[in-house]
């Protein structure tokens, strides 16, 4: 099995793209990585006519959203679902912007809800479009609940609303003084976390845990996690939760080679960036493990900012700026990837939407056990992309794929593999197949008898094969130390340098996607999509078709 990022590249491939460096391009930007954000800042700026070139390590695009061919089956790395994709919608904007929003389509998961919370006791509560019916499907199962859910996620109504009429620009002093009224919630709730909101809304601890049973979208527990980030998350999902009608695979690849296909505009593959260069206060170029060097007027950066800031050479930045760049990464997880032949998931109660099991109630426990790599009482979660789109081509006729994930730390399998790769490979394997075990118990008796390949990554794959330190998910971690005013920001001590990653902005696509929407538009003054303007959450849910709103 392969074991490293590379490798997939043929001799003529690495020819091809060595003659194509000899001929001596000049680039208006060179782009370090292919992730979304950096495809989607890529694809914006070829679009405009703009030469650019981009630096990828792996064999593939699309980062965190990459995807990788086992077998007869593709799996999708990371990514299950994503919001923002309706008319209106950051993403769907974005496509439409560069003339891709017929070819990039997608499907809405549901109807009855996107998500499907198993609780302990065997509930299910699915997670339906629009607040109001959230609270009758958890009053529903939890009797005494709807007043009090309707009150959480009425904050999150206002905080978002806040977030929405918030300058996209860097808000001026005396502003805070005049409209500072306007984004009262926000500064009420700037350092609080999911926790705190659910202690002030009194949920019972079955309506948090339904609440927070996809605490893996944020990769942190209530008592961590910002408020803020929750709503931007549980919010965006409330107005459409989408899987791409041609699954992730197109949407990466169409991207990459959208940008190819305009003169001037190239693409790297096995290009690791290992040195960033810089005179008299600018980027002058970039070095590659291969001996290249490229050069542009302007420079992105697509990499993590902390570890790309090593190889510029930590000294070169203003003491000022340092903080931003020390922060702490969010952590991931296993994965499973399944591909299964001869059975029919539906009959086993699976369908358009994901599924996320708890052991146990309390979710705050359930993090500081699996951390210590202890799993009695596991969370889990279970995906079917298979069943999120009639568009075949990831799975054989007959076939199927199910993602089982969970969370766990890094260090242990980092220190497990430094000491034994058969150790690490023991670990990974015992992790997985405790979650296939868990699968099996609950929700497919014979699944063993499907699995045709099976495939476990762990945090140690992530940060190999998408170049994530640590492995983590979402780039910086998402308390509120990490959220507002102190957070990274594009802008860098070099005027023709920026930041574009998840923690230069936010994780997720959506995150990413809206990273390099506006860097691009901050870039060329092409102030395409206006978020202020946008249809409303109420707007977005109207839009949705009636059965999925009945």
């Amino acid at each position: 099995m392969k074991k490293h990022s590379t490798g997939a590249l043929t001799k003529e491939q690495h020819k091809k793209q060595d003659t194509m460096y000899a001929q001596g391009h000049a680039y208006d930007y060179v782009i370090i990585g292919t992730g979304m954000s950096a495809l989607t800042v890529g694809s914006l700026l070829a679009h405009s006519g703009k030469k650019v070139c981009m630096l990828e390590a792996h064999d593939v695009p699309g980062g965190m959203a990459h995807s990788f061919k086992m077998g007869d089956y593709t799996f999708c790395a990371q990514v299950h679902y994503i919001w923002g994709c309706a008319p209106g919608g950051r993403i769907h904007e974005f496509l439409r912007r560069i003339g891709l929003e017929k070819d990039i389509t997608f499907e809405l998961l549901g109807p009855a809800g996107y998500d499907r919370m198993v609780m302990p006791d065997g509930k299910k509560v699915m997670i339906p479009y629009g607040f109001d019916k959230l609270a009758d499907n958890i009053d529903a199962a939890y009797p005494g609940q709807r007043e009090k859910v309707l009150h959480f996620t009425s904050i999150l109504d206002r905080i978002r609303t806040e977030l929405r009429n918030l300058p996209e620009r860097n808000i001026r002093w005396w502003e805070k003084f005049t409209k500072g009224w306007q984004f009262r919630t926000l500064l009420k709730y700037k350092n609080r976390t999911l926790q705190d909101v659910f202690d002030e809304c009194h949920l019972s601890r079955e309506a948090q845990a339904v609440l927070i049973a996809n605490a893996g979208d944020m990769m942190a527990p209530p008592k961590d996690l910002s408020i803020f980030c929750y709503a931007g998350l549980f919010g965006g999902y409330n107005t459409g939760a989408y899987y791409p009608t041609k699954h992730f695979s197109h949407f990466t690849e169409r991207l990459a080679e959208f940008i190819t296909s305009h003169d001037g505009c190239h693409i790297y593959y096995e290009t690791s960036v290992t040195n960033i260069d810089t005179l008299e206060g600018r980027v002058v170029g970039v070095k590659t493990a291969d001996g290249k060097r490229f050069t542009a007027d302007k420079y992105i950066c697509n990499m993590d900012p902390q570890k790309a800031s090593y190889l510029i050479g930590r000294e070169k930045f203003p003491d000022s700026f340092l903080p931003a760049l020390s922060y702490k990464y969010s952590p991931s997880g296993v994965m499973v990837y399944l591909g299964l032949s001869g059975i029919d998931l539906k009959k086993y109660g699976f369908g358009s939407f994901n599924t996320w099991h708890l052991e146990q109630w309390d979710m705050n426990q359930m993090w500081l056990e699996q951390g210590q790599h202890q799993f009695d009482h596991p969370w889990i979660f279970i995906s079917t992309p298979t069943l999120h789109t009639s568009s075949g081509g990831t799975a054989p006729r007959s076939g199927h794929i199910m993602e089982i994930a969970t969370y766990t730390e890094y260090e242990p399998f980092k220190k497990l593999q430094e000491k034994s790769y058969q150790d690490y490979v023991h670990e990974k394997s015992r992790i997985g197949n405790l979650l296939i075990d868990y699968v099996e118990k609950k929700y497919v008796p014979d699944l063993r008898k499907h699995i045709k390949v099976k495939v476990i990554g762990t945090p140690v794959t992530h940060e190999d094969y998408c170049n994530a330190p640590m492995g983590n998910a979402y780039g910086s971690y998402l308390d509120p130390a990490h959220i507002g005013l102190s957070r990274l920001k594009a802008k860098t001590p070099f005027p023709n340098l920026w930041w574009c990653n998840a923690s230069s902005g936010y994780g997720g696509v959506h995150g990413t996607v809206s990273t390099g929407m506006q860097l691009y538009m901050d870039l060329t003054g092409d102030a395409f999509y206006d978020f202020s303007k946008a249809p409303t959450d109420e707007e977005l849910i109207a839009q949705l078709p009636k059965k999925w709103r009945a």
